[in-house]
């Protein structure tokens, strides 16, 4: 009866959905859902996962999405965690588009990779690597098991850590059909900026379309940037901000994700 009332509310949105799907759901649990049009299997005691069961994860960045990708689009997820915007992603585009999934972390990777063959999809390629300014090889922590999130920039004192190749999106998009980004994501904790430095070639020459991007204030200011300064490299390529993000949250926020849309297809 729960899981049948779950499921009917799902695509719903309303306020306080999470917390009142969440009293009904059990802490732990592997659980499986059609998300999006997809099946996928959710850990109910991962925050994340639990919030993508309840149909209660980032609302305003799924509607964004929803609104901007067409068939035959290519969206590159670039800390694609277990895949919720990559299930959303392969069905707007659908098998004349192109999504590329980004994800280092071998516990989210082995999931995202198990969400791609469960349902059949040829037009999603899945790649292990981070994204950065440079090729090369990093640690990469332990996350907190309740909350997959990890970071290149955690300090790995008493955790057990991961070596992960690092490559820049310049150089992986020499392989993309017209170098072409539609829509591209970034939530990699703090390591945004690098990122960026990392696709200037393509943010020079106007072939990114859009971008979703997470400011983690406290996450940049480790790195050395801040929300602030990541908005000023993407204003200076072009980009503005598109509703319903807007400039307030950055000021106020500690973490806040904002959708931009390059001055060429505003």
């Amino acid at each position: 009866m729960r899981r049948a009332l779950v499921a009917l509310l799902r695509p719903l949105r309303f306020r306080g959905k999470a917390r009142l799907l969440g009293a009904l759901l059990p802490r732990r649990g592997v659980r499986e859902a059609t998300i999006h049009g997809a099946r996928m299997r959710l850990d109910l005691s991962e925050h994340i996962q639990r919030h993508v069961y309840m149909g209660a994860f980032e609302p305003a960045e799924t509607a964004f999405v929803q609104a901007w990708l067409r068939p035959g689009d290519h969206f590159v997820d670039v800390g694609a965690n277990v895949g919720y915007f990559v299930a959303l992603a392969a069905g707007l585009v659908g098998p004349r588009g192109r999504v590329t999934a980004f994800e280092p972390s071998p516990y989210a990777l082995e999931r995202l990779r198990a969400l791609v063959a469960d349902n059949g999809w040829r037009h999603v390629e899945v790649r292990a690597e981070a994204i950065g300014d440079s090729p090369g090889r990093l640690a990469l922590p332990a996350p907190d098991p309740e909350n997959h999130t990890p970071s290149l920039l955690a300090s790995p004192a008493g955790r057990a850590v991961t070596e992960v190749e690092v490559d820049t999106l310049d150089r992986c998009a020499a392989a993309w059909p017209g170098r072409r980004v539609d829509l591209l994501k970034l939530d990699i904790e703090g390591f945004e900026e690098r990122a960026l430095v990392g696709a200037e070639g393509l943010l020079a020459a106007g072939q990114v379309r859009a971008i979703l991007v997470e400011l983690n204030r406290a996450w940049l200011e480790r790195a050395g940037t801040s929300p602030a300064a990541i908005l000023a490299r993407l204003e200076a390529h072009g980009f503005r901000l598109a509703p319903p993000f807007a400039r307030v949250e950055l000021e106020r926020s500690e973490c806040v994700t904002v959708g931009m849309i390059h001055a060429a297809w505003i």
